[in-house]
């Protein structure tokens, strides 16, 4: 069953170009990668997926290994379930399911 999944990168925008490559590089690569796209705000990045396959967690840990001022956040929602993550540095500093709470 398909479901959706935003992924947000926030940081320094002037990252995001080489970001930006890095990910679509690891993501031809990723056999199991289902298509997406790409958004644009200042300040912001933008991903956004409908998969049933999985999130591309590996992806996005991956590339913000190389990243480390970027922060990557991906929000899901599936058949009313919602939930997220947060990954910096290539781990994962933070998880929630329901809404999130803002700080």
């Amino acid at each position: 069953m398909a479901f959706t999944a935003v992924v947000r990168v926030v940081g320094q925008a002037g990252r995001f170009e080489d970001f930006r490559e890095r990910v679509r590089w690891l993501m031809v690569r990723d056999v199991d990668a289902e298509p997406y796209t790409e958004h644009h705000r200042p300040g912001e990045l933008e991903y956004r997926f409908e998969i049933s396959k999985g999130i591309p967690f590996p992806t996005f840990v991956e590339a913000t290994r190389e990243f480390g001022e970027l922060r990557v956040e991906v929000e899901w929602e599936r058949d009313g379930a919602r939930g997220g993550a947060a990954i910096e540095n290539g781990r994962l500093v933070d998880k929630w399911t329901g809404a999130r709470a803002q700080a």
